[in-house]
């Protein structure tokens, strides 16, 4: 069969145009009056029955509608002409590189981003571009800078996935010479390509994915787009009657590891710090995205601050002073990483796994577990149990428990003393001995101070608050059964008796 090519130039005519409002794609492919596509239909359903892969869906054989700019900055010789030669050497691999993956369109950049782009773009993200762009029809908005460099040209390209409404990492390239620039600045969009999978299914932290255009593999077999170890992140997209957005929701703190890949399909590992937060089945309106995302090798400042009361803001407080612990995806080798300053804030750099798992703890309480890719965001914003009042009533609890070990100590001794009094028929002695016994701390005197303090002790975070009186109710308990009077009315009985005995010898 002959290989088909769905890359254009600008204002080529896109057989596809009318399928990208529609984001129901069977309801789409019924309508489409596309050779091409329904071509591709027909040859997936001529093909034999495989038991372990059945036929591909729409999502599977669909082209991306990909529109590609290219940024120059304004110096002298980055020529109209190079221009040309950089946009003919993209579209030219697209066709005999990538094939009929990409449904590529090359369009001069509006001078809104002309402007945005000549700044890094990793300060440029999705919500930054002009809306123009992103509520176009197509999938996905390639990007490529090129800006005068040491010794050099620097090629800067990043992939804006429309649909998600994600964009990946920015990829960094150098071309020594001018003359190298073309094939520079293809390399750079390549790596930049981020592919968009459906979530498919999910069991326990094993997630199935289903690539986007996973049924039309690159023609050379040196590219792939997609290799186990990559990461995905998360989103789920709620669309409106006509497939356009309505409403959009990034999966925080959840990453996708892929442990394999089979055609159409990725097997990945879920780690997240939440819980179930892949639920349900993409259908309908509600679709549940990935998209791939690499490590850029930076750090992420970490913030910390406390749980809101309600919605305002106002009430979040920074946390200062609790330790971060951190170990590889998959490794349980744990290191700290640190403390939060007085901002609640911290550092975290990039390892050698992409993924690092991050443990939040305060005075040993573990408090929080939050997978990161260290440099994939600037900052990453933590909410997370104020647990400074926990701290403090611990450490009342273990001022009254100290307090307290040291008094059934000392009750202890005298107890034994007092029999041994009684065997020596010390009456007079063991007598003292039991009213020194019952001076030394009552049991209704540490009740009262325990929940005195548990009425003082008072956290906003429900939880935290149940950990807190948590540990005064426990130690309640533990001085109605070792300060009980149970012992001192033995030893009454004891001391009557020995006195009887000793009256009734005489």
């Amino acid at each position: 069969m002959q290989q088909m090519n769905f890359a254009h130039c600008r204002h080529s005519p896109c057989p596809l145009v009318s399928l990208s409002p529609c984001r129901n794609w069977w309801a789409g492919a019924r309508k489409l009056a596309c050779p091409t596509l329904q071509l591709l239909l027909l040859f997936a359903a001529a093909q034999p029955a495989r038991a372990a892969a059945p036929a591909p869906t729409v999502w599977e054989i669909l082209p991306y509608r990909i529109q590609f700019m290219l940024v120059l900055a304004p110096e002298p010789e980055l020529t109209p002409a190079l221009r040309q030669r950089i946009e003919a050497r993209v579209l030219e691999r697209a066709e005999r590189s990538v094939g009929s993956a990409w449904n590529l369109f090359i369009e001069p950049p509006p001078t809104e981003l002309q402007a945005m782009a000549l700044a890094p773009l990793r300060r440029l993200g999705i919500d930054d571009l002009p809306e123009s762009l992103v509520e176009s029809d197509f999938d996905k908005l390639l990007v490529a800078v090129v800006r005068l460099a040491d010794g050099g040209y620097e090629i800067e390209a990043r992939d804006y996935d429309l649909h998600a409404r994600l964009a990946s990492s920015p990829v960094l390239r150098v071309a020594p010479q001018r003359e190298l620039l073309p094939d520079e600045v293809v390399e750079a969009v390549l790596l930049a390509f981020s592919p968009l999978a459906r979530i498919d299914d999910v069991e326990e932290k094993q997630v199935t994915l289903k690539l986007r255009a996973g049924a039309l593999p690159p023609i050379d077999p040196s590219i792939s787009f997609t290799q186990p170890g990559d990461v995905f992140r998360a989103v789920r997209r709620f669309n409106d009657r006509e497939g356009k957005l309505k409403k959009l929701m990034n999966i925080d703190w959840t990453y996708l590891v892929v442990e394999r890949v089979d055609e159409t399909d990725a097997t990945c590992e879920m780690f997240s710090g939440l819980r179930s937060p892949l639920t349900g089945r993409s259908r309908g309106r509600d679709e549940r995205l990935a998209l791939l995302v690499r490590p850029t090798g930076g750090a992420t400042q970490l913030e910390l601050h406390s749980r809101m009361l309600g919605d305002d803001p106002k009430t979040a407080r920074p946390l200062a002073g609790y330790a971060i612990y951190a170990h590889p995806a998959g490794s349980p080798e744990t290191v700290l990483v640190g403390r939060t300053n007085g901002d609640g804030k911290l550092l975290v750099p990039s390892d050698a796994t992409p993924v690092r798992i991050l443990l939040v703890k305060h005075g040993g309480e573990p408090l929080a577990r939050l997978p990161i890719m260290p440099g994939l965001e600037p900052v990453m914003q933590a909410e997370v149990a104020d647990d400074d009042v926990r701290l403090v009533a611990e450490g009342i609890i273990v001022g009254i428990q100290e307090r307290l070990v040291d008094l059934i100590a000392r009750r202890q001794v005298t107890v034994v003393r007092i029999r041994a009094r009684l065997e020596e028929n010390k009456i007079d002695e063991a007598k003292a001995l039991l009213e020194e016994l019952r001076l030394m701390g009552r049991q209704e005197d540490y009740i009262n101070e325990v929940r005195v303090q548990k009425q003082q002790a008072v956290s906003d975070d429900k939880r935290m608050q149940k950990k807190i009186d948590k540990l005064f109710d426990d130690t309640e308990q533990v001085i109605i059964r070792y300060l009980n009077t149970a012992e001192i009315e033995k030893l009454e009985r004891e001391i009557s008796a020995k006195e009887k005995e000793l009256k009734g010898g005489k």
